[in-house]
């Protein structure tokens, strides 16, 4: 299979599911020790929607960690 020059392997980690609830298309992706789950918006390709899931995943535990890298450092000045 001919493989993308532009990959950027930002789904290493994550597995994903699509699947239909309720007549609703929803997608599920599982990573790194925890399972989100979110529908497939009105136009938006299951890559879309997979990319989003992941970016706003990504984001949080960036926050997570760089607050609690500030409460370490406040810590160490105290």
């Amino acid at each position: 299979m001919y493989r993308n020059p532009f990959y950027l392997g930002w789904n290493k980690g994550w597995s994903f599911l699509f699947f239909l609830e309720g007549g609703t298309p929803k997608i599920e992706a599982k990573g790194f020790g925890i399972s989100i789950t979110t529908k497939v918006e009105k136009g938006e390709s299951l890559l879309e929607s997979a990319d989003r899931l992941v970016s706003k995943e990504q984001r949080i535990r960036k926050s997570r960690y760089y607050s609690w890298i500030r409460s370490v450092n406040e810590k160490t000045i105290n």
